[in-house]
């Protein structure tokens, strides 16, 4: 939302707009990041990922986070398990990758990613 304010002249001139999005798109820019590819698996995300590239409200660093953050969270434990089943030729002898795999999986998406979401949201915020 924008905001007019007068000169200490009492001249009714509007102030210049800040640099930085429309107050709403930080927000939705964020959700659809974190929670898009829920909605539609891929397209979601991709579609967060376009509009975080595209907003003025992030640096690059946060940009990369935002874009890195659900890859990684499903990459690593994919890595883990497929190097412990890979590591352990023997028939049974994988279980402890897949318990490492659901445990990195877990905190992942219970700690990493709400910690990013509410990075993403005040650095978006700060700007408005």
């Amino acid at each position: 939302m924008t905001t007019m304010t007068t000169t200490p002249h009492g001249h009714g001139t509007p102030e210049p707009a800040r640099p930085g999005d429309p107050d709403a798109y930080p927000v939705l820019t964020v959700l659809m990041l974190m929670l898009g590819g829920f909605v539609l698996p891929v397209v979601g995300w991709l579609a967060g990922v376009v509009m975080l590239w595209t907003g003025r409200s992030w640096t690059v660093g946060e940009k990369w986070l935002g874009t890195l953050v659900w890859p990684g969270i499903v990459a690593v434990p994919a890595l883990v398990l497929v190097a412990g089943l890979v590591a352990t030729p023997e028939p049974g002898a994988g279980h402890w990758a897949i318990v490492v795999a659901g445990i990195v999986g877990v905190l992942g998406a219970l700690v990493v990613l709400p910690w990013t979401f509410v990075k993403l949201l005040r650095a978006g915020r700060l700007t408005h």
